[in-house]
């Protein structure tokens, strides 16, 4: 962490505290505080882009933009000046309360402090220096996804991408909504490493979630019990996997404890086919938000509490009697324009709430007041959603996604119609355990959300149901994507509904306890399981110095250089999503990992990939690949021969120049 790097984070809180006061909304000051947290990041980030595509990638770009946007929050400030001083007068007088009162934001720090050690560790342990200079990895996570996310940060701050080129398939758009990346490499020229670049700028965005959950649960529910609950919920949660973890206990005893063999929320493997039942041969696959989808997923690190916040807003517009006319409408306004710059960031963030808010719309026979939300919304994000379209659609429907994720190879020909809806339920209990029929109690039992509320949670049942039988992706993994948001929308009612039943019946804590347990155990388990690189379920495994020294010469190249790098998978050989060229340089690679340029909608993916082959082999028709490609290097690292890849090394030493050769790794430039 540098000076430079603390003033960063320091403009973005600043700035985004000024942009809250153009909602219109009167707040608590820790929702203003972690909701100019999140708006800061990304006003930053969008004054970032536009300034280093203007002056290039450089530390002089990084600081104008800094600039402008604190310059760009003065406004908000001085609106919000005598507004500021009531909160905060109100603050101290909450803070005088009793802890047992409910409103003492104290309360909140048992929340925010554990929370935010297990956050500071895992992305600690996310990289590491091993002792030969290599990088060393200590999950999963950041051994497999978090590679394209070196890709993308380096190809920002270390190949000038300001244009948004996608490096790991050369001619294509970037397809990826990856704004909490450029955050990262604005990091770069302020002294961040580049994997440090990816650990702090995570570390940071996701440490405002809590307080963004927990403030938008006050704002909605006005009970502590229940925005705390319902943040502790969602972090933590996970399906039943909590059963094998006892298992595995029972089996090895505490050596379990000291290295667990496996993550709990997520089981894949289905068992030997001798022993079926319809419990064991249903995988779980949701994995825990924090470990599954905030750590692998970094565009949900924004996306997520931008939604939380714009949905709490809402709310207040439309059901405050005080909020209305022009003041109203001017919150409705900035969500839209809110929502409307999110797609850079996550495109879930900007797709979600529109669903909504038309769904709203047309329920309440076309108010115009919805329309000061979706204009702006649409108008601004239209440019970048379209930007971001993958070249070829993935739709695919009617799709049984469960049958497909418990049998990838295929769908069993004789299942019948009562077999498939049993394996639907237990599947889904079995990653969602009592979730869904909690939500559902909660928006039919009397009392325990307003009725308007009710009604505008309805469309969550959209992202449950649909993603069951649609496919827009070419991976049907990416489903969860969807089903994830009623977890975040549901956790918050489903806290209101038990601390309503304990309200109401003292006893009930007895079964509401352990229900708790049976809806966090597992998640809870394997957010431990990434603080400790002893119980790490992933072996630490990367990039050797060697490996590391041919990535950042990578890096002295052309900014537009285009490289084929092998794709082959051997024993001691770095599989393609570990290839130090695009991670490190961020230079453009003529096909990069085969799932993630699949999963982008890149329709040709298989065919760069022969062609990649046809030009390392010097194979009929490489030449005129290469002036196709507009190729300037080759790459062709040690162990690279296998029985799909053998690179025609001797032809290459006489027909190209060798311009770099270390410890296995030589580059050719053709």
């Amino acid at each position: 962490m540098t000076v430079a790097m603390v003033l960063i984070f320091t403009t973005c809180i600043t700035a985004g505290i000024g942009f809250t006061f153009h909602t219109g909304l009167v707040m608590k000051t820790e929702e203003r505080f972690f909701a100019g947290w999140v708006l800061g990041i990304v006003a930053f980030t969008l004054s970032g882009l536009v300034c280093t595509r203007l002056f290039s990638f450089s530390g002089a770009a990084v600081t104008i933009a800094a600039l402008v946007v604190l310059t760009a929050s003065i406004p908000g400030w001085r609106l919000g000046a005598a507004q500021g001083h009531g909160e905060i007068k109100d603050l101290r007088h909450r803070l005088a309360e009793p802890l047992g009162s409910g409103k003492n934001p104290i309360l909140l720090a048992a929340l925010l402090i554990p929370v935010w050690v297990l956050i500071g560790r895992m992305f600690y342990f996310a990289y590491q220096t091993g002792t030969d200079g290599g990088i060393q990895v200590g999950h999963l996570a950041s051994f497999s996804d978090w590679q394209a996310h070196l890709t993308y940060t380096a190809s920002f701050a270390f190949a000038d991408n300001t244009a948004l080129n996608l490096p790991l398939a050369a001619g294509n758009n970037i397809g990826y909504h990856a704004g909490i990346n450029y955050f990262a490499a604005l990091l770069i020229p302020a002294g961040a490493t580049l994997p440090g670049a990816l650990q702090v700028s995570g570390a940071f965005t996701l440490m405002a979630f809590p307080g963004v959950m927990y403030s938008v649960g006050m704002r909605v529910f006005n009970r502590q019990a229940v925005a705390l609950l319902g943040t502790a919920l969602f972090l933590f949660f996970g399906g039943w996997g909590f059963i094998e973890f006892f298992r595995d206990l029972s089996d090895r005893g505490t050596d379990a404890l000291s290295s667990l063999p496996r993550t709990y929320t997520r089981l894949p493997d289905i068992p030997d086919l001798d022993a079926q039942t319809w419990w064991n041969t249903n995988p779980i696959v949701l994995e825990n938000p924090i470990v599954g989808h905030f750590f692998p997923q970094r565009p949900t690190m924004i996306g997520f509490p931008i939604v939380l916040l714009v949905f709490g807003w809402l709310w207040t517009a439309w059901s405050d009697i005080e909020n209305h006319g022009a003041n109203r409408n001017r919150t409705i306004l900035f969500c839209g324009v809110l929502v409307g710059l999110t797609p850079f960031f996550n495109l879930f963030a900007f797709g979600v709430p529109v669903a909504f808010v038309g769904l709203w719309w047309i329920g309440t026979r076309f108010r115009t007041e919805w329309l000061y939300f979706l204009v702006p919304a649409t108008a601004l994000a239209l440019p970048v959603v379209a930007f971001l379209q993958p070249p070829s659609s993935a739709l695919e429907y009617p799709y049984d996604w469960v049958e497909h994720i418990r049998n990838p190879g295929g769908l069993p020909e004789n299942l019948g119609t009562a077999s498939r809806v049993g394996h639907w339920i237990t599947f889904w209990f079995r990653n969602l355990g009592f979730f869904l029929p909690l939500l559902v109690a909660a928006q039919l039992t009397r009392g325990v959300l307003p009725k308007r509320l009710t009604v505008a949670l309805a469309p969550v049942w959209l992202f449950f149901f649909v993603p069951n039988g649609i496919k827009p992706h070419p991976w049907n993994g990416n489903n969860t994507h969807y089903f994830i948001f009623v977890l975040l929308l549901g956790a918050l009612p489903i806290a209101a509904l038990l601390v309503h039943t304990v309200r109401k019946m003292p006893i009930s804590l007895l079964a509401i306890v352990p229900l708790c347990f049976t809806l966090m155990a597992s998640g809870f388990i394997d957010v431990l399981a990434t603080n400790d690189q002893a119980t790490s379920p992933w072996p630490l495994t990367a990039m050797d110095s060697a490996a590391v020294a041919v990535g950042k010469w990578a890096r002295t190249t052309e900014t537009d250089a285009v490289f084929v790098i092998e794709l082959g998978w051997a024993p001691g050989q770095a599989s393609p999503h570990q290839h130090p060229v695009p991670a490190l340089s961020g230079r453009q690679v003529l096909v990069g990992n085969d799932g993630w340029v699949f999963d982008l909608g890149i329709e040709d993916w298989a065919v760069r990939k022969d062609h990649s082959r046809i030009i390392l082999e010097a194979g009929t028709g490489y030449q005129e690949l290469i002036d196709t490609y507009d190729v300037d290097y080759l790459v062709i690292g040690p162990n690279t021969r296998t029985p799909n890849w053998d690179p025609n090394i001797a032809f290459w030493e006489e027909a190209a120049d060798v311009v770099y050769r270390h410890a296995g790794w030589t580059v050719y430039e053709v």
